[in-house]
């Protein structure tokens, strides 16, 4: 999410009107009008907000209710379906905290034939199986090799394979093929998958003046070749380095990197999403094992399920989902957010469109309205989703409401001026600690949906939606929504 520019709106002025009375021979004085009394009551006051002319061809949907009473105490289009971006990982989160548990976790898992461990030497094919963690990184398959060591192994007879049966395909999230963006943000995934999906680019400044910049890519995988064509220019050169990406007909991406970097510039660090993720987790484990001195007798990675006849010789577990969460929530990770969904189905292999339907059917069994809700992805990316004010702070106060798994998800969402992609918003003021919401951001798109609270007192629930924003609005529209959020917060505090 981009930081907001902490651009005020004005409020309005007061206007003088000055009336003349007809002559006379006697003088009289000038009557005037009293000025405009500014609203004082919550209601008026984000009416008059609302009045921006940025919003004057936007679409807005806003709700706030007081959860000690049910009362409304403010609405506009509150039933209207909008696009909530990032506001639709609200529904995703609580939907896995509920239906998963905030103690569950996704476990990854080696494997060999029961019997073929003699000695230091596995006798056979040694079996990665993915659980789905969508937090899987190289680390975690250095635990895993570091415990097969542990186990004496040194030597795998046969070769590495992945078993990625627990989905059903590696692939782009629903909708996501909107956009043909090159972007970490819009990375596939499957049940074995690491890195979030993606690579490393690392560039930074060679040892002198027209050394060549240090390049690397990480993990250095063979289906990533790297050609670079780079120079370390003066002191106080801007990096200029230009990368391009290709693939050829064999499966191999080319990392190309081209310019010139300053000598005193800054390490770069540029993320990519790989195309297929199955083989890049098997080729990083590969890596691993090789570096924690594991050979394995054939190179080529295959891909099939674990046999019945195995024993398992290594495991590593993901944080709980009460933690994962918080990576989407907070730093509005879509790329945990599918992986989340995906795992919701209850049937083998997951789909994505199992994973749907079972938050729909949990989201109208939470007494949520779901008349025009339309859910097609778990993350909010582009126009793949529709809810209303109302029914995003249904989910709030029903949600916040069960012991279960309540203060987890209250836990993961950001807090204002301290954390997340609220950190650099509302950092001073009656907001500033006292307010927890879900950013959103896409084009044409801002919104922010959480609760407003104060010490002692029972919160707000509150949702902000803004559809249809001129291109360049979207500072205007953040900084707005702090306004209204500053508003709420001093309203709790200011309950007897």
């Amino acid at each position: 999410m981009r930081p907001s520019f902490g651009q005020r709106l004005a409020t309005a002025a007061a206007a003088f009107v000055c009336c003349l009375a007809p002559p006379t021979s006697a003088a009289t004085p000038v009557a005037e009008s009293a000025p405009a009394a500014a609203p004082t009551d919550l209601a008026g006051q984000i009416d008059l907000l609302l009045q921006a002319k940025f919003l004057a061809r936007a679409r807005v949907g806003l709700l706030v209710v007081d959860m000690a009473t049910g009362a409304r105490l403010y609405e506009k289009n509150p039933d209207l379906g909008l696009n909530p971006a990032s506001n639709i990982k609200l529904v995703t989160t609580a939907a896995a905290l509920s239906l998963l548990g905030p103690e569950h976790r996704y476990v990854t898992r080696v494997y060999a034939k029961k019997g073929a461990l003699k000695g230091h030497t596995v006798d056979g094919d040694l079996y990665l199986k993915g659980g789905g963690d969508p937090s899987l990184v190289t680390a975690d398959l250095y635990q895993l090799a570091s415990d097969l060591r542990a186990l004496g192994v040194t030597k795998v007879t046969g070769g590495l394979v992945l078993d990625s049966t627990a989905y059903d395909r590696d692939e782009l999230p629903p909708l996501f093929d909107q956009k043909d963006e090159l972007a970490s943000f819009r990375a596939p995934g499957g049940a074995t998958a690491v890195n979030f999906g993606t690579y490393v680019v690392l560039a930074r400044p060679g040892a002198g003046e027209g050394d060549p910049a240090i390049v690397a890519i990480d993990p250095p995988v063979p289906s990533l070749k790297l050609k670079a064509n780079t120079a370390t220019t003066v002191a106080g050169a801007r990096n200029q380095l230009k990368l391009a990406i290709g693939t050829t007909a064999e499966g191999v991406v080319e990392i190309a990197v081209d310019g010139a970097i300053g000598k005193d510039a800054a390490a770069a660090e540029y993320r990519y999403p790989v195309a297929r993720p199955a083989e890049y987790a098997g080729e990083v484990f590969r890596l691993v094992l090789k570096q924690r001195g594991i050979s394995l007798g054939r190179s080529a990675v295959k891909f099939e399920a674990v046999p019945e006849d195995s024993e398992r010789l290594a495991l590593v577990r993901s944080e709980p989902l009460s933690v994962l969460v918080r990576s989407v929530n907070k730093l509005s990770n879509n790329y945990v957010a599918e992986h989340i969904l995906k795992s919701l189905d209850d049937h083998t292999p997951a789909s994505f469109a199992g994973g749907l339907a079972r938050v729909r059917t949990w989201l109208a069994g939470l007494g949520v309205g779901v008349d025009g809700f339309v859910y097609n992805n778990g993350s909010g990316l582009y126009d793949a989703n529709r809810i209303s004010a109302a029914q995003l702070v249904q989910l709030l106060i029903a949600v916040h409401r069960d012991f279960r798994y309540g203060a987890d998800f209250l836990a993961s969402l950001p807090i204002a001026g301290v954390d997340g992609t609220l950190r650099g918003r509302m950092q001073e003021g009656r907001a500033a600690r006292f307010v927890r919401a879900k950013t959103g951001s896409l084009d044409g798109v801002s919104t922010l949906s959480g609760y407003a609270g104060a010490v002692g007192r029972p919160p707000l629930a509150f949702a902000i939606l803004f559809n249809d924003l001129d291109v360049f609005a979207a500072p205007q529209a953040r900084d707005l929504q702090n306004q209204i959020a500053e508003l709420l917060a001093g309203a709790v505090a200011a309950r007897p």
